[in-house]
């Protein structure tokens, strides 16, 4: 597998490339990504589907630079798909082996139902795990549906809905929306009744410009876009208020500048769509196509799907900056069982051990970038990397106890911009403690055996070694609960 891969997906709006390292057999990382406004499908909708030259000289130019970046980067592997505009164009056929001719780049031109594909791999690869939901990918020419069920994609469909397209054929000629809904109907009612789903996985730029929107308005703790959820009916009033307002009035709805001219479009087509699926919430994903391509050959081995429990940001972040993975691998051991040990005082949930464990696992990594504050470095990696397949809630938790997990206890001040993502403080301060005491018993790196037995309201730590550093760290940690250690 190549080191580094370059996939460009040239849409009718736009032509994106992402470039892709791999760290280890299967993670990787972004290292570029490359976004260029072309509008290939620019004024074909009114002339058959032909493309236009305009439109045709821009996508070259963008390709052409594209290139350059593939070369500087020195990518080994090259994959480039192309979707509707080209799909529908009678001319794609000159524009490919033109590209292929100048540039050495191959143009794959993909048929709809696996641009639907390719975007429900790369879903359902990025985000927590997902038994049931409908992907839906709003493009410039076509939309894109995928059916999930039991955490596998069973179905996809491709529509002739995009947002370019209803541009040309309808706003731009000022056609009622009333029209304009009667046409995405008769597309609509081609789709089976299978498809129809609460839950909705939203990908492309309309849906994750949408979400933006809306976390800016709820004053969302963080600006990762990838796994945020809102409810549809609470924001049912600004979709239809975008569909009905003209171009000049989406500024002051907090629509970005490149979006005045298809964000309408997109939003109308969503709105169709979840109305007639009923659904109730959406979980956004920043992966799509370009992901799911790269997946599909990444994992082609293994049905196009991690395993339950590889965690790709997790791993990527290891590979990356992980130090002393051996005592990460120890500190999560020994956090596991103190958590198991202490159940009778903490009375946590359970599944709060899955984030101490990867906070276990990650609370060294700011040690690549500086010792001092190195548990700051730790955090600001983890807030700002840790997307994929984790909830924002996990995220947050995890970098928290990462952050204070150093400190006596944590106070709610210091967790007030992200309360509404996080358990009560209880949870927090013992997860943060559970996480300090393993990191203290291991404080001489040795990863000894150690027993631990809890009985009396004392913790009796028994280790084959003296543990000197670690008996004075853990005399400065300040306990959630009162009751004693003892180490023998």
């Amino acid at each position: 597998m190549a080191k580094r891969t370059a996939i460009i997906d040239i849409g009718s709006n736009s032509a994106r490339m992402a470039i892709f390292e791999k760290s280890s057999r299967f993670a990787f990382h972004l290292i570029n990504e490359t976004k260029s406004r072309v509008r290939i499908g620019e004024g074909a909708y009114n002339d058959g589907g032909v493309l236009q030259e305009p439109a045709l000289k821009r996508a070259f130019s963008a390709l052409e630079e594209f290139s350059h970046i593939i070369h500087g980067l020195k990518c080994q592997k090259t994959m480039c798909i192309a979707t509707s505009a080209l799909r529908d164009a009678p001319n794609a056929s000159l524009f490919i082996a033109k590209v292929k001719r100048e540039l050495n780049i191959q143009i794959k031109i993909i048929e709809g139902t696996e641009e639907a594909y390719f975007g429900a791999v790369g879903s359902l690869n990025y985000l927590k795990p997902i038994d049931n939901a409908v992907t839906i990918d709003i493009g410039g020419g076509s939309t894109e549906l995928a059916r999930i069920e039991h955490g596998k994609i069973v179905d996809t469909i491709s529509l002739n809905i995009g947002t370019v397209r209803l541009k040309e054929l309808f706003f731009d000629k000022r056609k009622s929306l009333e029209e304009i809904r009667a046409f995405l109907d008769k597309e609509i009612q081609m789709i089976p009744e299978q498809f129809a789903s609460p839950t909705i996985i939203g990908i492309g730029g309309t849906l994750r410009s949408l979400s933006k929107m809306i976390m800016e308005k709820c004053s969302y703790p963080i600006k990762t876009v990838h796994g945020f959820e809102y409810a549809i009916e609470e924001y049912h009033n600004l979709i239809n208020t975008i569909v009905t307002s003209d171009v000049l009035d989406l500024k002051n709805l907090g629509v970005r500048k490149d979006r005045y001219d298809t964000m309408r479009e997109g939003c109308l087509i969503f709105q169709e769509l979840y109305q007639r699926f009923n659904a109730k919430r959406l979980i956004t994903s920043g992966a799509g196509i370009r992901e799911g391509a790269y997946l599909c050959d990444v994992l082609r081995s293994c049905h196009h799907r991690f395993s339950p429990n590889f965690k790709l940001s997790l791993r990527s972040l290891k590979d990356r900056f992980s130090i002393y993975e051996k005592d990460d691998h120890y500190i999560k051991k020994t956090a596991l069982q103190l958590f198991d040990v202490l159940m009778p005082i903490h009375n946590i949930d359970p599944s709060y051990k899955f984030e101490l464990a990867v906070a276990s696992e990650l609370i060294n990594i700011g040690l690549k970038l500086g010792y001092y504050q190195n548990n700051l470095h730790s955090f600001y990696f983890v807030i700002n990397n840790l997307n994929y397949g984790f909830s924002h809630e996990q995220k947050i938790l995890v970098a928290m106890l990462i952050k204070y997990h150093a400190k006596k206890m944590i106070s709610p001040d210091e967790i007030t911009a992200y309360k509404s993502l996080l358990p009560d403080m209880t949870t927090i301060n013992w997860l943060g403690f559970l996480l300090a005491l393993a990191k203290a018993i291991n404080r001489d790196l040795s990863r000894g055996k150690i027993a631990l037995n809890y009985e009396n309201h004392t913790l009796c730590i028994t280790a084959e070694t003296n543990l000197f550093l670690a008996k004075e760290m853990i005399k400065q940690l300040l306990k959630p609960a009162s009751f004693a250690i003892i180490i023998k």
